[in-house]
């Protein structure tokens, strides 16, 4: 499973594993070093946001440009070179671990995500052996884009605003949903037809959980296309992995609101219900 918790974290030979710190604080490289130095985690590597989480000039005018071909092929094969298999990890509360795993898998590289504790994967780690790798500084030039089923564009999101097959799903904050303010983008409010599913609800006891959400999961099944939009394309990717490992047609709309203002599109400040968007297709 590329997904693996607690218990099957532990099952596992420490002697095959990479673990793969995404620990960051976004846009703050100083609050990064300082949390990595008050907490490190031995026998680790560590990946820092730019430019493999986030890439100045990658996919789509958001403030989190999805990194290029080039680049995640750059730092997948650094990893894989070490012989091991790759399990990437964060914090509690996080989603460094989810954007880093979506990346990954948009340019079909596999690797592994661990949810769970990070006390419980701290005990792993010192079990682990002690590698060196050295990440890339330069990159190929490859012109590929993302997988067109994982990841989609501003224009097709626009395409499917007229679709009742379509379930677009935002997951930043309710007030920003709603137009009551938003500290992070010039505009308050959400891409017409969007409906607000709070990050934080896939949240339980502070860690990421695969079974919450289940009345909602039942009703999202029921589309044939889903969307997953954020502020950036960062915090979607929660959202994105929860309902892929489902079996949810799920794509990652990379450069979400930020993206969508930039652009000048119409937005709306009106809620839309997930049970008012089932009612369009029954």
């Amino acid at each position: 499973m590329p997904i693996i918790n607690e218990k099957e974290l532990l099952e596992l030979d420490p002697s095959t594993l990479l673990l793969v710190d995404t620990r960051n604080v976004m846009g703050n490289e100083e609050k990064t070093n300082e949390l990595l130095r008050n907490n490190p985690i031995k026998h680790t590597i560590h990946i820092p946001e730019h430019p493999f989480i986030v890439e100045e000039g990658g996919h789509n005018n958001g403030r989190s440009p999805v990194p290029t071909k080039g680049v995640v092929k750059g730092l997948y094969d650094s990893l894989k070179s070490t012989g091991k298999d790759i399990v990437l990890f964060s914090d509690d509360k996080s989603f460094f671990h989810t954007r880093l795993y979506v990346v990954f898998k948009l340019y079909s590289y596999d690797v592994k995500i661990y949810i769970g504790s990070l006390d419980v994967l701290k005990k792993v780690a010192e079990k682990v052996e002690d590698v060196t790798v050295e990440l890339p500084r330069e990159f190929e030039n490859i012109d590929e884009l993302p997988d067109s089923n994982l990841y989609t564009t501003l224009e097709e999101v626009e395409e499917n605003l007229n679709d009742n097959n379509h379930l677009l799903i935002d997951v930043r904050a309710r007030s920003r949903y709603l137009g009551e303010g938003d500290n992070m983008d010039s505009k308050s409010g959400h891409i017409p037809t969007a409906i607000n599913i709070e990050n934080r609800e896939l949240f339980k006891d502070g860690k990421m959980s695969l079974d919450v959400l289940q009345d909602e999961l039942e009703d999202i099944k029921k589309f044939d296309k889903v969307t997953v939009s954020c502020g950036s394309g960062m915090s979607a990717t929660p959202m994105f992995t929860f309902l892929d490992y489902h079996g949810v047609p799920v794509k990652l709309y990379g450069g979400s609101f930020s993206e969508w203002i930039r652009e000048g599109k119409d937005i709306v400040s009106n809620e839309t219900t997930l049970k008012e968007r089932v009612s369009d297709i029954e």
